[in-house]
């Protein structure tokens, strides 16, 4: 049996959908809601398979209802339900399950439901890291995975969350830096777009990237995934002094940093980081150099001063 709810501030509008669906046999209705605020609170809890909405509310706006649904449940499949045909390009781009027109025909909504178990396919669960010294990559099991980005503004999107290191970063501030010349309307508007291209295109390439969504921030989950970044920060206090047995570890944390962070795009917003983890870089490679100096091993002391120069 699939659940739903469904939303839509026309009083009789609601209660015909659900009398149709009910009459369909397969689908039972956890909850009718005039006011979206009240299915917020609750959709949690219900859990249901699918959400019907209605765009046009005069308090609460369907399409900006469609993110804050999803933030609070995302396994659910959303279909927006409007008496205009003008939202739909929107609500595709949005990857709306569907797009229906009142009056809802009983044979419409079967084809709906049938599209229900054609959703994408749970991603597959592999070991997944990402690169940001050098060229901003993503691996699995270690191999490169290419994503065909539908914008350059989702990889950036996901580089900045990467840059975060399990950060929280609401969702007007991520707005505001990758598209600071947009009003604050408009760059929202082209966030939520982005974040939505982002997790289909993850999901596409069957990567559980573990990005979560709370109150109005966003961030990516540190702890089920290899960050490159994280691990040359963990490792550096540890090298303050080198000593027989750090020197190796020194120079493992050197090979780690490949090139200046996110290497080949300049975004402004990662300028100052960069600067900071070459600055890292630098001292540990001079120290890497003073170190075999005084070993007497001359043919490393050349090379770390080489490369401290670099």
């Amino acid at each position: 049996m699939i659940t739903a709810i469904l939303i839509d501030d026309e009083y009789y509008a609601l209660v015909g959908l659900k009398q149709d669906l009910e009459e369909l046999g397969t689908v039972a209705v956890l909850g009718a809601y005039q006011n979206g605020r009240d299915a917020l609170a609750e959709i949690a809890d219900l859990r249901p398979d699918l959400i019907f909405l209605d765009i046009e509310m005069p308090q609460n706006n369907g399409l900006e209802l469609f993110d804050q649904l999803l933030e609070a449940y995302p396994q659910a499949a959303i279909v927006f339900v409007t008496a205009y045909n003008q939202y739909a390009i929107q609500a595709f781009e949005l990857n709306a399950m569907d797009y229906l027109l009142k009056p809802v025909l009983p044979e419409r909504l079967e084809k709906t439901l049938q599209r229900l178990d054609k959703k994408t396919p749970v991603p597959i669960k592999k070991q997944v890291s990402l690169h940001c010294f050098g060229q901003f990559s993503i691996q699995a099991d270690s191999e490169e995975v290419i994503i065909p980005w539908r914008t350059r503004k989702a990889e950036e999107l996901l580089a900045y969350l990467a840059c975060a290191k399990g950060q929280f970063v609401s969702k007007e501030k991520l707005a505001g830096t990758l598209w600071p010349e947009l009003s604050l309307e408009k760059s929202k508007a082209n966030f939520y777009l982005t974040f939505h291209y982002l997790k289909k295109q993850l999901a596409e390439a069957h990567l559980a990237l573990p990005i979560e969504s709370e109150r109005g921030k966003v961030r990516l989950n540190p702890e089920t995934l290899d960050l490159d970044m994280i691990r040359f920060e963990m490792m550096i206090p540890s090298l303050d002094q080198l000593t027989e047995a750090t020197a190796p570890l020194a120079e493992a944390v050197v090979a780690l940093y490949q090139a200046p962070l996110l290497d080949g795009h300049y975004y402004e917003w990662s300028q100052p980081q960069g600067h900071y983890y070459e600055l890292l870089h630098h001292e540990l490679t001079e120290k890497l150099a003073d170190y075999y100096q005084k070993q007497g091993d001359y043919h490393k002391a050349a090379y770390y001063q080489k490369k401290s120069m670099q």
